[in-house]
Parts: structure tokens; sequence; C-alpha cells
């Protein structure tokens, strides 16, 4: 199995320094397969594994984003995050989300680059 590590967009354009973090030990669970979904994540510092089931099916790394789905349709999380090696994170919920959509259209796009990436690679799996 080929677990997919690399994402094409950056976005630590995304860090600044009034946003909030949240610090990670390895080992430690984001979020769960099934828990409510109501924000998406900027990994500012390290590296966390998206698994479905236990099995990892994609490495998400500093200027990565992950749980974007959870803005886009709000139901329940549809795999787990965990810390591989520490990390910080910056939680987006919605009200930001469409602050940073109206703002900078390019965002968005680049929020549907990453799914369609997702997507592609989960195709591939199957």
């Amino acid at each position: 199995m080929t677990v997919m590590t690399t994402q094409k967009v950056d976005f630590r354009v995304l860090d600044r320094s009034d946003m909030p973090v949240a610090n990670y030990d390895a080992g430690a669970t984001i979020f769960e397969k099934g828990d409510t979904a109501k924000e998406m994540f900027l990994v500012r510092k390290g590296r966390i594994a998206i698994q479905i089931d236990g099995e990892t099916v994609e490495e998400v790394e500093t200027g990565g984003i992950l749980g974007e789905m959870a803005l886009i349709d709000f139901e329940p999380r549809s795999a787990s995050a965990v810390v591989i090696e520490d990390a910080e994170i910056i939680p987006i919920d919605e009200r930001l989300f469409v602050i940073l959509v109206q703002d900078a259209p390019f965002f968005a796009l680049d929020v549907m680059r990453v799914l369609t990436d997702r997507i592609r690679h989960m195709n591939q799996r199957l």
C-alpha cells in the first residue's frame, strides 16, 4: 500500500501570529472517525496520519490541511487523525473558512485541489 504524503498546495500563508495554536504530542489523536466535525486544521509543524479503520491512507505534513470536509458537508468525520511527529495545528472554523473564501478566492480553489488529489489517490487504491 502506498501512503500519500505529497500535497501540491502549501497553506502556510494562513499561519499568522494571531491564530490560535493547539499542540499535540506524537501518538495523540486529533479527531476520530465518526466525531462531530466543525473545523479543519492547518499543520503548522509536524506530521499527521489520516487513518481509516486503523490503516494510514495519507500523511499530512507542515503546510498541509486536514479535516476540510467538515466545513463543506458538516457530516461526521470520515477518518481519524493521529499525530506521527509532535505537531502544532491551527484550527479553522466555519467563520474563518468563509472569510478566507471571500477574501481569497484562490484559497477555495486550493482546498478543492487538495480534495481532488485525495479522491484520485483513494480511487487508485480501489
